[in-house]
């Protein structure tokens, strides 16, 4: 039996997917980790990855290695927009290297997106299908039918990026939430999508705002992947967020520190998300690039 350790370096999370492959070609998720980092911390305006974010990140990867050698597991890792937006991400790394003892490939904003896609793709059928993951500092939008892609597109907008750039207060004010919309809908203006009733979401925000909907005490991932939720739901999510402080929104089990300071942005791009690709139906999945590697 093989089993394999995969790491996504966010901007804002660093994700760990261990399964295990059996001698029938069968997956089966060993443990799925989530330590939030803040890698791109003040990237997207100074390009620069700040020295303490490279620390908080190889202290969770060198977590991660101990965790991934109990189980037997071989490590694959790999870095999103966080470490793209930087001037000279070699730093970070060669850091990285030494506390893994492997390389981290440096992937595409396209291969970003078609590794998220498919990691959806692989359980839904042959009708269409939209996929969206919102990161931290860019955020992947894709249409295809089946397993086949029709277009995609790596968005340079994400929950992290766009706080650094317009929140103006803590709550924000309403021009600041504006401000994120407005950007949104530029950024997805970009790229025309046929419109479709449902759109799947994968990645913080979105598993995030679902077990939010649910008023989960614990994360529940059985709850949360699958679930359904209206445009509605999701707009009226948003605005009880935006007027509440951090620590207000901290109170909820599901928004740490690190979560709690961005989810207003997040849900905002996932709500123009929603309006820009005509669905009235969001569609969570605890999936996202990890599961397509493995």
């Amino acid at each position: 039996m093989e089993t394999k350790a995969v790491i996504d370096i966010g901007t804002n999370s660093v994700l760990m997917l261990i399964a295990a492959r059996d001698a029938t070609g069968g997956v089966q998720v060993v443990d799925d980790l989530v330590r939030i980092c803040r890698l791109g911390q003040g990237v997207a305006g100074s390009g620069v990855l700040l020295p303490e974010a490279i620390e908080r990140t190889a202290a969770a990867l060198a977590e991660y290695r101990q965790i991934a050698q109990a189980h037997g597991a071989r490590i694959v890792a790999v870095a999103t927009e966080g470490l793209r937006m930087a001037k000279d991400p070699s730093p970070f790394l060669e850091r990285a290297r030494q506390v893994l003892g492997v390389p981290v490939r440096m992937i595409s904003g396209d291969e970003e997106a078609e590794l998220s896609y498919r990691s959806v793709a692989v359980e839904h059928g042959p009708g269409p299908l939209r996929v969206i993951d919102i990161g931290g500092a860019s955020t992947e939008l894709v249409v295809g039918r089946g397993e086949a892609i029709v277009h995609r597109r790596s968005h340079p907008i994400g929950s992290v990026r766009l706080s650094e750039r317009f929140l103006d207060g803590d709550p924000p004010s309403r021009r600041a939430v504006e401000a994120i919309a407005a950007a949104a809908r530029e950024a997805f203006a970009t790229q025309r999508v046929t419109p479709h009733r449902k759109l799947h979401g994968l990645a913080g925000t979105v598993t995030t705002v679902a077990a939010l909907l649910l008023e989960l005490a614990q994360y529940d991932r059985d709850r949360v992947d699958g679930s359904q939720w209206s445009q509605e739901q999701v707009l009226a999510l948003r605005d009880r967020l935006a007027v509440m402080t951090i620590a207000q929104r901290m109170q909820s089990p599901m928004l740490p520190a690190g979560r709690a300071d961005v989810i207003v942005a997040g849900a905002t791009i996932l709500l123009e998300a929603m309006r820009h690709c005509g669905a009235s139906v969001l569609v969570v999945r605890d999936r996202g690039l990890r599961y397509a590697l493995v």
